[in-house]
């Protein structure tokens, strides 16, 4: 079996696009995907496999595929729990450009992914979304 890091890798390929099904583990059924800084009105946590996974791919519906580049996985105290930096960009369908910074941490257990929560900068989202920051 894979180690952390390498797992947390492999997550990191298929998350943003909900493409569970090429994970190389599992997903937990009981999965959960939080997003403590999405803009306000955006749900920031969502339970479940398949209600997580439908909310990204509903997401890469409406814009390129989002790569994670510049990543860093660190081991934290906690075995299961991996600490991601990351960057990624797309393209969103209106043609606007989408960049952000990252912060995630992953919880995976014995090959199943349990948790993802997602630390990124909302204002990007707003911006890529045509949406006003300022107002």
């Amino acid at each position: 079996m894979k180690d952390l890091i390498e797992l947390t890798a492999d997550w990191l390929t298929v998350l943003p696009e909900g493409n569970f099904d090429a994970f190389p583990g599992q997903v937990s059924p009981d999965f959960v995907l939080r997003l403590p800084f999405v803009p306000e009105g955006v749900p920031s946590e969502f339970r479940g496999r398949d209600v997580a996974q439908a909310v990204l791919q509903a997401s890469a519906r409406g814009r390129s595929p989002l790569v994670f580049t510049d990543k860093v996985i660190r081991r934290t105290e906690d075995p299961e729990l991996a600490l991601t930096t990351a960057r990624a960009e797309a393209v969103m369908a209106s043609g606007k450009p989408y960049r952000n910074e990252y912060i995630m941490l992953t919880r995976i257990r014995d090959g199943v992914v349990l948790e993802h929560v997602e630390y990124l900068n909302p204002l990007a989202i707003m911006a890529a979304s045509g949406s006003d920051p300022s107002a």
